[in-house]
This record gives structure tokens, sequence and C-alpha cells, in this order.
């Protein structure tokens, strides 16, 4: 059963015998429509379900699914929720005043910084986040010399008025970045 959810999205209601791993049907479809389409998309998938009545939570959980899958695809052939780890959490969350004032109260400092002087420490931050805090594969892939980024490591250390060796406090400025990413993506505003 094929159907238009709105103008960007088609909902599949895929029937599968009794006891059949969904997976290898998930990927045999992703790989005839990849054949079949020319433009790029995201096949996100919910639980598998047992009744009919399940199938709206189903569509909804693929809903939030490709919601997150669409921002960052890393190609795989169908993606469900434990893919999304905390970038999902996160998706779900990201209308929660809580987790934006986490958010806000992490990066205010740095966002300010950066609006203030036209530049781009949170973008440093998020390259060094990224490449799991090594600061040469960071400067590699920051473009700049390694005394340059070290340098603004510095800077962002003292604006944040942190460690950037505490891995507590990257684990925090890494969730308030993914948060931030989630609140953006959805409010190009903010």
């Amino acid at each position: 059963l094929v159907g238009a959810l709105d103008q960007d999205r088609v909902g599949v209601l895929l029937p599968l015998p009794p006891r059949t791993l969904a997976e290898p049907s998930l990927t045999a479809l992703a790989d005839r429509l990849r054949a079949t389409f020319a433009t790029p998309f995201v096949l996100a998938a919910g639980s598998a379900v047992d009744s009919i009545r399940d199938v709206r939570r189903s569509f909804l959980e693929a809903e939030q699914v490709a919601d997150v899958a669409v921002r960052q695809p890393d190609g795989r052939p169908f993606y469900r929720l434990p893919d999304l780890r905390l970038r999902g959490l996160l998706h779900l969350l990201r209308d929660d005043a809580r987790l934006q004032t986490f958010a806000e109260r992490e990066l205010g400092p740095l966002l300010a910084h950066d609006a203030q002087r036209g530049g781009d420490l949170t973008g440093i931050l998020r390259v060094y986040l990224a490449a799991g805090r090594n600061k040469a594969v960071a400067a590699q892939k920051a473009h700049l010399s390694r005394p340059a980024f070290y340098d603004r490591l510095r800077r962002l250390e003292r604006v944040l008025d942190i460690d950037l060796d505490d891995v507590e406090s990257c684990l925090s400025l890494h969730v308030a970045l993914l948060a931030l990413e989630s609140f953006r993506r959805d409010n190009p505003r903010t």
C-alpha cells in the first residue's frame, strides 16, 4: 500500500509474512527504489507491527526517523529509530524548553562572541568535537595550521570559561551543538 503523505513524502505499508525479518525486505526495497529513481532520497522505517491498530504509530515513528536522517544521510539503505542515536533523541526533544535552555546556557557566550566579532569559534568547536577531540586531525579538517587552530581552541576556552581537556565539558558542548542544529533546522532564524 503506497500513498502520498505530503508534498515531499511517500508512505509505504510493506506487508511481510509472520516471523520475517524486516531488514532484508527493506534493503531490497531500497535497492529497487535507488535503481528506479535518480533523485536522492531517504528511506525511513518505523517499527514492525502485528496489528493494523499500530500502523499509525509506526508511520509517526518513520516520519520522525526521516526528519533526522534526511539532515545527515550516511549512505545506509534505510534508517530506523535505533540508527539515530543521540541526534534522534534531541530531535524528538527539540521543542522542550529545558533542552533549549541547556543549549543556550552551554553555547550562549560562544554564539554571542561569534556574532559580535564575526568569527566562527562555534564552527571550530564543532570540527574539534567531530574529530574526537584530536587537535591535529581537527586542524587539518578546519584547513588551519596547528598553531592557528590551537590558538582558536584557547580563545574558545576563555570565552566559555572551560577546559577542553575535560571530557564531561566536551560532552555537554557536543550535546548542546547537536541540539542547536536541531533547533536551527526547524527554524533557521534561531
